[in-house]
């Protein structure tokens, strides 16, 4: 029997994710602890583009503030791909409707939710930066995200029922 190309290509996909993330969330930490020696040579580039009126020390609290909700989404974004990844094994196991399972989407929904929070901690750091007159993109709050948070949730509760469904039945034949 071949392996199935969709479960294929999602583990795939959802390997190199997790190893960006993993890249990306030490890129932040890693920018985040070079502010500190490097404080007088990021205080001399926004000065020079942003004029002395600029609040130096709030300016550099933002982008530490940013580089830090970075490497929480980062740490946030870890379980995701993990459980995706061991929810993909058990399919193509063929077995998906196991607690574990329930358990993994849950632990998802967590994952999505604290992603949420962070979205939201975002839009304010955003709102802080441009208040302070820097260039900074716009923010909007993600309701696709708060609705993916309840539609995980649902579904773990309906992996953890059919599970407990399919063992019950077990038992009885």
């Amino acid at each position: 029997m071949s392996r199935d190309r969709v479960l294929w290509g999602a583990s795939g996909l959802l390997r190199l994710m997790l190893v960006l993330n993993i890249v990306c969330a030490a890129m932040f930490a890693l920018a985040l602890l070079m502010s500190w020696p490097m404080q007088g040579m990021l205080s001399a580039r926004l000065t020079h583009k942003y004029g002395a009126l600029l609040d130096l020390d709030q300016a550099v609290l933002a982008i530490r503030m940013m580089l830090f909700v970075g490497i929480a989404g980062g740490v946030a974004l870890h379980p995701i791909f993990s459980n995706l990844l061991r929810i993909v094994a058990t399919v193509e196991a063929g077995d998906p409707f196991v607690d574990d399972n329930a358990t993994r989407l849950a632990r998802i929904g967590w994952a999505l939710l604290a992603l949420q929070c962070l979205d939201l901690a975002f839009g304010g750091v955003v709102r802080w930066i441009s208040l302070l007159k820097l260039d900074v993109t716009g923010w909007t709050p993600s309701l696709g995200g708060w609705i993916a948070v309840v539609m995980i949730f649902v579904l773990a509760r309906v992996f953890r029922i059919g599970a407990r469904m399919r063992d019950d039945l077990a038992m009885t034949v």
